[in-house]
Protein backbone atom coordinates (compact mmCIF):
# COMPACT_ATOMS: atom_id res chain seq x y z
CA UNK A 1 0.00 0.00 0.00
CA UNK A 2 1.63 3.38 -0.90
CA UNK A 3 1.54 5.77 2.22
CA UNK A 4 0.20 9.25 1.73
CA UNK A 5 3.33 10.63 3.43
CA UNK A 6 5.19 9.71 0.71
CA UNK A 7 3.57 12.56 -1.55
CA UNK A 8 3.39 15.30 0.99
CA UNK A 9 7.31 14.68 1.79
CA UNK A 10 7.98 15.44 -1.57
CA UNK A 11 6.10 18.26 -1.83
CA UNK A 12 7.96 19.88 0.99
CA UNK A 13 11.71 19.05 0.08
CA UNK A 14 10.52 20.57 -3.64
CA UNK A 15 10.85 24.06 -2.31
CA UNK A 16 13.63 23.43 -0.71
CA UNK A 17 15.13 21.87 -3.42
CA UNK A 18 14.40 25.06 -5.77
CA UNK A 19 16.35 27.58 -2.84
CA UNK A 20 19.36 25.09 -3.02
CA UNK A 21 19.89 25.24 -6.69
CA UNK A 22 18.82 28.77 -6.86
CA UNK A 23 21.54 29.32 -4.20
CA UNK A 24 23.92 27.25 -6.67
CA UNK A 25 23.31 29.13 -9.63
CA UNK A 26 23.82 32.32 -7.53
CA UNK A 27 26.82 32.07 -5.60
CA UNK A 28 28.70 32.53 -9.13
CA UNK A 29 27.17 35.93 -10.06
CA UNK A 30 27.70 36.83 -6.39
CA UNK A 31 31.49 36.18 -6.70
CA UNK A 32 31.16 37.80 -10.07
CA UNK A 33 30.29 40.73 -9.13
CA UNK A 34 32.81 41.33 -6.10
CA UNK A 35 35.20 40.29 -9.16
CA UNK A 36 33.86 43.28 -10.66
CA UNK A 37 33.83 45.47 -7.74
CA UNK A 38 37.26 44.52 -6.93
CA UNK A 39 38.78 45.17 -10.48
CA UNK A 40 36.58 48.28 -10.81
CA UNK A 41 38.83 49.87 -7.22
CA UNK A 42 42.11 48.86 -8.72
CA UNK A 43 41.37 50.07 -12.14
CA UNK A 44 44.06 52.51 -12.18
CA UNK A 45 46.60 50.48 -10.80
CA UNK A 46 45.42 47.00 -12.98
CA UNK A 47 46.16 49.84 -16.19
CA UNK A 48 49.19 50.27 -15.10
CA UNK A 49 50.09 47.07 -14.42
CA UNK A 50 49.18 46.19 -18.07
CA UNK A 51 49.96 49.13 -19.43
CA UNK A 52 50.58 49.75 -23.11
CA UNK A 53 53.76 48.32 -24.16
CA UNK A 54 55.10 44.64 -23.16
CA UNK A 55 57.90 44.13 -21.23
CA UNK A 56 57.94 40.41 -21.17
CA UNK A 57 61.07 41.09 -23.26
CA UNK A 58 62.95 43.34 -20.90
CA UNK A 59 65.55 42.05 -18.36
CA UNK A 60 64.08 41.07 -15.03
CA UNK A 61 65.75 41.38 -11.68
CA UNK A 62 64.62 41.71 -7.80
CA UNK A 63 65.68 42.60 -4.76
CA UNK A 64 64.87 44.17 -1.16
CA UNK A 65 63.22 47.88 -0.68
CA UNK A 66 65.67 49.70 2.06
CA UNK A 67 64.24 53.13 1.15
CA UNK A 68 62.42 55.14 -1.42
CA UNK A 69 64.76 58.00 -2.73
CA UNK A 70 62.16 61.49 -1.97
CA UNK A 71 62.65 64.43 -4.54
CA UNK A 72 63.07 67.85 -2.85
CA UNK A 73 59.82 68.46 -3.83
CA UNK A 74 58.04 66.04 -1.95
CA UNK A 75 57.52 63.09 -4.33
CA UNK A 76 59.45 59.99 -5.12
CA UNK A 77 61.99 59.44 -7.99
CA UNK A 78 62.55 55.64 -7.31
CA UNK A 79 63.80 53.54 -4.53
CA UNK A 80 66.97 51.61 -3.22
CA UNK A 81 67.56 48.19 -2.89
CA UNK A 82 69.53 46.25 -0.28
CA UNK A 83 72.35 45.78 -2.37
CA UNK A 84 72.50 49.82 -3.31
CA UNK A 85 71.04 49.12 -6.71
CA UNK A 86 69.37 52.53 -6.96
CA UNK A 87 66.14 51.80 -9.79
CA UNK A 88 64.52 54.56 -10.88
CA UNK A 89 61.16 55.33 -12.30
CA UNK A 90 59.42 58.87 -14.33
CA UNK A 91 57.54 61.81 -11.92
CA UNK A 92 54.79 60.35 -13.36
CA UNK A 93 55.03 57.21 -11.19
CA UNK A 94 56.57 58.16 -8.21
CA UNK A 95 53.54 58.50 -6.13
CA UNK A 96 51.94 55.24 -7.77
CA UNK A 97 55.91 53.51 -6.27
CA UNK A 98 54.83 55.11 -3.07
CA UNK A 99 51.43 53.11 -2.48
CA UNK A 100 52.82 50.16 -4.16
CA UNK A 101 55.87 48.97 -2.04
CA UNK A 102 57.59 50.27 1.14
CA UNK A 103 60.80 49.44 2.75
CA UNK A 104 61.30 45.43 3.41
CA UNK A 105 59.35 44.59 0.28
CA UNK A 106 60.94 41.92 -2.23
CA UNK A 107 60.12 43.32 -5.79
CA UNK A 108 60.66 42.15 -8.76
CA UNK A 109 61.53 44.67 -11.62
CA UNK A 110 61.34 44.67 -15.67
CA UNK A 111 63.92 47.48 -16.74
CA UNK A 112 67.30 48.31 -18.19
CA UNK A 113 70.44 48.20 -15.80
CA UNK A 114 73.54 50.24 -16.25
CA UNK A 115 76.69 48.27 -17.44
CA UNK A 116 78.78 49.52 -14.57
CA UNK A 117 76.79 51.52 -12.40
CA UNK A 118 74.72 49.87 -9.50
CA UNK A 119 71.27 51.81 -11.11
CA UNK A 120 68.22 50.23 -13.11
CA UNK A 121 66.22 52.20 -15.22
CA UNK A 122 62.32 50.43 -14.77
CA UNK A 123 59.72 50.17 -16.52
CA UNK A 124 57.60 47.51 -14.48
CA UNK A 125 57.47 47.01 -11.04
CA UNK A 126 55.29 44.10 -8.76
CA UNK A 127 54.81 43.88 -5.18
CA UNK A 128 55.30 40.92 -3.11
CA UNK A 129 51.59 41.00 -3.46
CA UNK A 130 50.69 40.68 -6.66
CA UNK A 131 50.26 44.14 -7.60
CA UNK A 132 52.28 46.10 -10.31
CA UNK A 133 52.52 49.26 -11.62
CA UNK A 134 53.93 49.94 -15.47
CA UNK A 135 55.74 52.81 -16.56
CA UNK A 136 55.59 53.81 -20.33
CA UNK A 137 57.96 57.24 -20.33
CA UNK A 138 60.83 56.83 -22.21
CA UNK A 139 62.48 59.95 -20.88
CA UNK A 140 62.06 61.65 -17.41
CA UNK A 141 63.43 65.19 -16.33
CA UNK A 142 67.12 65.19 -14.87
CA UNK A 143 66.42 67.66 -12.23
CA UNK A 144 63.45 70.32 -11.54
CA UNK A 145 64.50 73.97 -12.28
CA UNK A 146 61.85 75.00 -9.92
CA UNK A 147 62.86 76.88 -7.20
CA UNK A 148 61.44 75.68 -3.59
CA UNK A 149 60.41 78.28 -1.43
CA UNK A 150 60.54 77.46 2.90
CA UNK A 151 63.12 77.01 5.61
CA UNK A 152 66.29 75.39 4.83
CA UNK A 153 66.94 71.60 6.16
CA UNK A 154 70.41 70.78 7.66
CA UNK A 155 71.37 67.34 6.40
CA UNK A 156 74.56 65.88 7.92
CA UNK A 157 76.28 62.16 8.23
CA UNK A 158 78.15 59.97 6.80
CA UNK A 159 77.78 59.10 2.73
CA UNK A 160 76.37 55.62 2.37
CA UNK A 161 75.93 55.41 -1.58
CA UNK A 162 76.50 58.30 -4.20
CA UNK A 163 73.21 59.37 -6.19
CA UNK A 164 73.11 58.72 -9.67
CA UNK A 165 71.07 59.90 -12.36
CA UNK A 166 69.96 58.05 -15.60
CA UNK A 167 72.59 59.63 -17.53
CA UNK A 168 74.55 57.48 -14.64
CA UNK A 169 75.75 61.22 -13.63
CA UNK A 170 76.56 61.67 -10.08
CA UNK A 171 73.88 64.19 -8.66
CA UNK A 172 74.21 64.22 -5.16
CA UNK A 173 74.47 61.17 -2.27
CA UNK A 174 72.41 59.17 0.28
CA UNK A 175 73.22 59.58 3.67
CA UNK A 176 73.33 56.52 5.94
CA UNK A 177 69.74 58.26 7.97
CA UNK A 178 68.67 57.53 4.68
CA UNK A 179 67.92 61.08 3.69
CA UNK A 180 68.85 62.37 0.03
CA UNK A 181 71.22 65.83 -1.37
CA UNK A 182 70.37 66.32 -4.48
CA UNK A 183 72.78 68.84 -6.91
CA UNK A 184 73.18 69.40 -10.32
CA UNK A 185 75.37 67.11 -12.26
CA UNK A 186 77.43 70.16 -13.24
CA UNK A 187 78.30 71.21 -9.46
CA UNK A 188 78.48 67.39 -8.19
CA UNK A 189 81.42 67.24 -10.47
CA UNK A 190 82.86 69.95 -8.73
CA UNK A 191 82.64 69.02 -5.07
CA UNK A 192 82.70 64.50 -6.42
CA UNK A 193 85.01 63.82 -3.42
CA UNK A 194 82.56 64.69 -0.85
CA UNK A 195 80.17 62.48 -2.43
CA UNK A 196 81.79 59.27 -1.63
CA UNK A 197 80.61 56.45 0.46
CA UNK A 198 82.03 56.95 3.73
CA UNK A 199 82.59 60.81 3.47
CA UNK A 200 81.14 63.12 6.05
CA UNK A 201 79.47 65.57 4.14
CA UNK A 202 77.11 68.62 5.51
CA UNK A 203 74.42 70.21 3.37
CA UNK A 204 72.39 72.86 3.39
CA UNK A 205 69.32 73.72 1.47
CA UNK A 206 65.15 74.09 0.81
CA UNK A 207 63.01 70.84 0.22
CA UNK A 208 61.04 68.31 2.12
CA UNK A 209 60.57 66.26 4.65
CA UNK A 210 57.67 63.50 5.39
CA UNK A 211 56.76 60.11 5.12
CA UNK A 212 58.83 59.06 2.01
CA UNK A 213 61.85 60.47 3.35
CA UNK A 214 63.92 63.71 3.52
CA UNK A 215 65.65 65.26 0.73
CA UNK A 216 67.57 69.26 -0.22
CA UNK A 217 68.60 70.84 -3.37
CA UNK A 218 71.74 71.80 -1.82
CA UNK A 219 72.48 75.41 -1.69
CA UNK A 220 76.22 74.66 0.50
CA UNK A 221 77.97 71.78 0.80
CA UNK A 222 81.23 70.83 2.98
CA UNK A 223 82.42 68.21 4.80
CA UNK A 224 81.94 70.09 7.92
CA UNK A 225 79.30 72.78 9.16
CA UNK A 226 82.87 75.13 9.30
CA UNK A 227 83.82 74.12 5.49
CA UNK A 228 80.73 74.66 3.19
CA UNK A 229 80.84 75.75 -0.18
CA UNK A 230 78.40 77.53 -1.95
CA UNK A 231 76.71 75.33 -4.50
CA UNK A 232 74.34 76.32 -7.88
CA UNK A 233 70.70 74.87 -7.71
CA UNK A 234 69.13 73.87 -10.68
CA UNK A 235 70.78 75.13 -13.78
CA UNK A 236 71.92 78.33 -12.27
CA UNK A 237 75.28 80.33 -12.52
CA UNK A 238 78.10 79.32 -10.14
CA UNK A 239 77.95 81.17 -6.55
CA UNK A 240 80.36 84.12 -6.78
CA UNK A 241 82.88 85.12 -4.13
CA UNK A 242 81.11 85.18 -0.98
CA UNK A 243 80.29 88.47 0.62
CA UNK A 244 83.43 90.46 2.30
CA UNK A 245 85.80 88.03 0.70
CA UNK A 246 88.75 89.86 -1.53
CA UNK A 247 86.73 88.92 -4.86
CA UNK A 248 83.08 89.89 -4.20
CA UNK A 249 83.56 93.18 -5.34
CA UNK A 250 85.38 92.52 -8.64
CA UNK A 251 83.30 91.87 -12.63
CA UNK A 252 84.43 88.81 -13.60
CA UNK A 253 86.60 89.86 -16.66
CA UNK A 254 87.06 93.39 -15.54
CA UNK A 255 90.09 92.95 -13.80
CA UNK A 256 91.64 92.09 -17.52
CA UNK A 257 91.24 95.37 -18.45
Amino acid sequence: MVSLVDPMRLLLSFPASLLASSIAVAAPAAHHASSSQYAAHQTVTEQQAVGVYDLSGLPQFSGKVVQFLPSPHGSVTGLVLEDGTQVLVSPEQGHTLAGLVKPGDTVSIRGLKARTLPLIRAFGITSPRGRGMQDNFISMPQQSTEMIAGPDIVLHGEVWLSLYNLDGQVTGAVLKDHSVVYLSAREASRVAAWLKPGQPLYAVGTGSSGELGTAIDAREIGPSANQLTGIAVGNGPPPGPAPGSAGYDIIPGSEEH
